[in-house]
């Protein structure tokens, strides 16, 4: 008589000769962020095309994760169809949410934008300006005390932002 976990195993082995599995380990081998979808490596090389970064490939934007080239990630089949989509990662590339009046993006700098205002380009007004309120035609009319220390933070914000 078989054990409970040989009946189990001989029970998932029936279910892949019948149908082809529901979620799949892979990894990243191509993203086409356009598109909206990547190219999945698994383990046995199989190679997995057009798998989908968003449930539905409607062009519309509202929410997307690019995962990392190389990195790990979880598909599952999308109903009985062949179409894979990606659930989960452990790297990400880039987070994306849009609205119709904003637009957050997270990568290697942070994009905020909202009903057609730039958070780096009214910060870059803001300090222009701070900077003009110090100068006249006639020279300086309050000396800048911490110059170094503002122009420091303009940098900063220029690194964080896009």
């Amino acid at each position: 008589m078989a054990t409970q976990e040989q009946l189990r195993a001989r029970l998932r082995e029936m279910a892949r000769q019948e149908g082809p599995p529901v979620t799949n380990i892979a990894i990243v081998s191509a993203v086409n962020e356009g598109n909206a979808t990547c190219t999945l490596v698994d383990e046995d090389g199989q190679e997995f095309f057009d798998v989908r970064l968003r449930p539905v490939l409607s062009g519309n934007k509202s929410f997307i994760q690019i995962p990392k080239i190389g990195s790990y990630v979880l598909a599952v089949r999308i109903e009985d169809d062949e179409d894979w989509m990606v659930i989960a990662q452990d790297e990400t590339d880039k987070f994306l949410w849009i609205t119709p009046t904003a637009k957050v993006e997270v990568s290697d700098k942070i994009l905020i934008e909202a009903n057609e205002n730039n958070l780096l380009t009214l910060m870059q007004r803001l300090f222009t300006v701070i900077e003009k309120g110090y100068t006249t035609n006639d020279g300086p009319t309050i000396e800048l005390i911490f110059i170094q220390e503002f122009e420091n933070i303009k940098n900063d914000f220029k690194k964080l932002l896009k």
